[in-house]
């Protein structure tokens, strides 16, 4: 009898001790597991947060760099668009950092939201009516492969600079066309530079006036050509100061010219 309860108490132990074993291990089992999942998810995060940051630094250097071309050159009235679009759409860029790729790629924006969920780009952010708007889109893609996390994401944003390309561009038109109209019309007068520059400042004076109300400055030069017949070569030049840019203040310009001959 004895011996019976001996044996008995030795399984018993051995179960009550195999139990013990299970639960000590389930629970180690899920603390590592915990553990790996807390890992997991500050990496996926990291790789979140660093995505945002670099997103913004590129938005950001699209904007500088897209500030430079504009306050480095002077553009045709005619052709500004045109070729601020080509120019901008070489602004796309890659950037690296550690575990994370960032593409952008940059183009001139005809349409857009009016804000932008990015606000590292404030206060530049979203598309505005009638300035220098771009559209960038960005693909992301990282990973922290030890621990099987990968991050991929596609994302467009809307930034402008507010430059008044479509009003100087209409105003630089007009005065040109308006000297032109006024040359072509007139009977050639004494073919003198004053008596030249006369006709041409009364033909767009208010033209220069407005644009000057508006904050833009519009300025038109004269060159004669020629005497027989009087032939004249006219410039005009719009301009808008003190832009506020992400790089500090800048200046636009423009510039239309044509040849005109005097009536007869």
């Amino acid at each position: 009898m004895g011996k019976r309860t001996a044996v008995g108490a030795t399984v018993a132990s051995a179960v009550i001790f195999s139990v013990l074993l299970a639960s000590s291990l389930s629970v180690y089992c899920a603390t590592q597991e915990g553990h790996r999942l807390h890992l997991v998810s500050n990496a996926a995060d990291a790789i979140a947060d660093a995505a945002l940051a670099i997103e913004g630094a590129g938005a950001t250097n699209a904007l500088l760099k897209e500030q430079a071309l504009l306050g480095s050159q002077v553009l045709d009235c005619g052709s500004a668009s045109a070729t601020l679009s080509e120019e901008i759409s070489g602004l796309g860029e890659t950037q690296t950092s550690s575990n994370l790729t960032v593409v952008a790629t940059a183009s001139l924006a005809s349409q857009g939201p009016a804000s932008d969920n990015l606000t590292m780009l404030a206060p530049f952010g979203g598309y505005v009516e009638g300035a220098v708007n771009t559209a960038l889109y960005e693909q992301m893609r990282g990973a922290t492969a030890q621990l099987g996390v990968y991050f991929a994401k596609n994302e467009s944003h809307y930034v402008h600079l507010p430059v008044r390309m479509v009003d100087m561009a209409s105003d630089c038109s007009l005065a040109l066309s308006e000297a032109e109209e006024a040359i072509s019309t007139t009977v050639a007068p004494e073919c003198t530079p004053s008596a030249v520059s006369s006709i041409i400042d009364e033909a767009v004076g208010e033209s220069s006036s407005e644009a000057s109300s508006s904050g833009l400055r519009l300025a038109v030069y004269s060159h004669l050509n020629g005497t027989a017949p009087c032939s004249v070569d006219v410039t005009v030049e719009v301009s808008q100061p003190s832009v506020a840019g992400p790089g500090g203040n800048f200046s636009v310009e423009l510039r239309g010219e044509e040849t005109a001959v005097f009536g007869s």
